[in-house]
């Protein structure tokens, strides 16, 4: 068929595919316009897109192949039995699976120089064609030049006695990934391990320009080790666009891919790059943290999961295991209501670990557009990274609040402690302030009731000396008056120290003191040596603040008088001697 003839089969096809089912017949009699040939080549396709409608349960590939393997065109009819034939010394002991261009076959070596079990690949029966010879020796030049832990590797290659080429591969005994992670019980934490060593494997084959193009649970099986192995690279891309094999016209309308797993691009059948696989890595991680696919809502019918996947935003992973109950179960994928069964009486714990940091990490790889997606896969896996040690994400903005909770939850102990520090810090500061508080409200009380005091042994000593000194037989109160009054300014001349106010005071009541006891100018008690002694004092407190204020005219005025008061009471003490 030429291009041509093919677009115009093709354009008719789509046509029809947009009436309903009851109504193409017509529209293919009026369009075909007796072209019996014409028409039966888009019948064919039209059936064949039926059949397509079931790649929900089946890789779109493998609905091509089994469609093309009735095609003329095909260079083999059949493939003799395989069970029991050597192939490059390994004898094929068993069918493992049927993948979407070739049989899998378990094989052992039989020349007897060691023991060794190994996977056998080879094209399935009728699909001879050159575009399925060309992909599959792709594949093999694939696996030629990836050497890495964590692939599927390549031990020989060759052809069978009918010209179907084969590889020779490592045998993989494992589960696929979410199933491995669900029967082991696998928490969040070891998931994203386990992912993270997907992560490593597929940007190992991004550096050396391969893209898998086909990248979900099945292909990843995981050993009872632990260690997963990516599998199938049937329909990788070499990103060399030489050693790329030619596109047919025929996979317009069924691109290779698996739709449950394939990008946006994929479907539209745009140019595909490494992005395609990040975004296949976002739903896979997606199905492995919650059990559902992103648009396990959205599935009724084909059409409507691949205008989903191109249009539809999907749900938070917090919100999708938040809003899943029984009701889903003819919905989701069997792993998710027996997920949905263990995991119940945690899930509350569960949307709480993938609100966050985990839902900005998957809806960042599941963006629509490949430039709103992390860069690489490499970026994916270090967002993931971070996550589990609890550093800020590319996924998520960068916020001062953001870093200061993401470092608090890497220090927690540390950050405890310096809390308490502060919080101790405080409470010493609080407790130091109330009690200066407190002391300086005592204080000044204390200093309100000792001026209290003052004034009233002022008032006693002298105030009430006054309005007595003249009455008859008031001498000896007058002397118990001057005996108090000397106790009282002795035990406060003790505290006056530095307090030059209070030492002025005190000096000038020692001088009213000594007044009273003997001044030789007026009316005295007659204690001349009493009244030395208390000049005296008066005098000593007179010296110390002259000393202080030097240059103070006033304070050495004072100490003045002092002196003229402890002469005048000398005199008169040395007259009372020699009359």
């Amino acid at each position: 068929m030429d291009a041509d003839r093919w677009q115009r089969v093709e354009r008719l096809c789509n046509a029809a595919m947009a009436c309903e089912e009851n109504q193409q017949g017509d529209f293919l009699l009026d369009a075909c316009a007796g072209d019996t040939s014409l028409r039966r080549e888009v019948e064919s396709l039209l059936a064949r897109q039926k059949l397509a409608e079931q790649f929900l349960e089946t890789p779109a590939l493998e609905i091509v192949a089994k469609a093309l393997a009735q095609d003329e065109s095909c260079r083999f009819v059949g493939v003799p039995r395989l069970i029991g034939q050597v192939l490059s010394d390994y004898r094929i002991v068993e069918k493992l699976a049927n993948g979407g261009m070739g049989e899998i076959y378990r094989a052992v070596r039989i020349d007897g120089t060691y023991e060794k079990q190994v996977a056998i690949k080879l094209v399935q029966s009728g699909l001879g064609t050159d575009y399925f010879l060309a992909r599959f020796k792709n594949e093999r030049q694939i696996l030629a030049t990836l050497d890495h832990p964590n692939i599927a590797r390549l031990i020989d290659g060759g052809s069978t006695d009918e010209g179907l080429p084969y590889l020779v591969m490592e045998y993989i005994k494992g589960q696929p990934i979410d199933e491995y992670c669900e029967r082991r019980g696998l928490d969040t934490t070891e998931r994203l391990k386990l992912f993270l060593t997907v992560c490593f494997t597929v940007q190992y084959a991004h550096k050396n320009l391969v893209v898998h193009r086909d990248l979900k649970p099945g292909n990843i099986l995981v050993t009872p080790e632990g260690v997963p192995k990516l599998l199938d690279f049937g329909i990788a891309k070499i990103l060399h666009p030489q050693h790329e094999p030619q596109e047919f016209p025929t996979m317009t309308l069924l691109p290779l891919m698996t739709p449950e797993y394939a990008s946006p691009e994929q479907i539209r059948n745009d140019p595909i790059t490494t992005s395609s696989d990040l975004y296949s890595l976002g739903v896979i991680l997606y199905v492995l943290l919650t059990g559902l696919h992103p648009y396990h809502r959205k599935r009724t019918a084909p059409h409507e999961l691949i205008h989903a996947i191109c249009e539809a935003d999907p749900e938070k992973p917090s919100t999708a295991v938040a809003q899943c109950d029984q009701s889903d179960s003819k919905d989701v994928p069997p792993l998710a209501a027996h997920a949905r069964a263990r995991r119940e009486h945690v899930s509350k714990k569960l949307r709480r670990t993938l609100a966050g940091d985990l839902d900005n990490i998957v809806l960042k790889a599941l963006r629509k557009e490949p430039d709103r997606r992390y860069a690489s896969v490499e970026q994916f896996s270090e967002d993931i990274r971070r996550y589990l040690v609890g550093l800020p994400l590319i996924a998520h903005k960068d916020t001062l609040v953001y870093r200061a909770r993401k470092f608090i939850s890497r220090h927690k102990l540390g950050v405890a402690v310096f809390a308490l520090f502060i919080l101790a810090l405080v409470a010493g500061l609080i407790a130091t302030l109330r009690e200066a508080h407190i002391a300086r409200f005592e204080r000044a009380r204390a200093e309100r009731r000792f001026n209290d005091v003052r004034a009233l042994a002022n008032s006693l000593m002298f105030d009430i000396n006054d309005s007595i000194q003249h009455l008859s037989g008031s001498t000896p109160a007058r002397k118990l008056l001057v005996t108090k009054a000397l106790h009282y300014l002795d035990s406060l001349s003790q505290e006056a120290s530095g307090d030059a106010s209070l030492q002025t005071e005190l000096a000038a009541a020692y001088e009213k003191v000594g007044d009273l006891q003997g001044d030789p100018f007026s009316a005295n008690l007659g204690d001349t040596a009493g009244a030395l002694g208390s000049y005296r004092k008066a005098m000593a407190i007179r010296e110390s603040i002259a000393a202080r204020y030097a240059n103070s005219i006033d304070r050495k005025k004072d100490l003045s008088t002092d002196y003229q008061k402890l002469s005048a009471s000398l005199v008169a003490q040395a007259s009372t001697r020699w009359p």
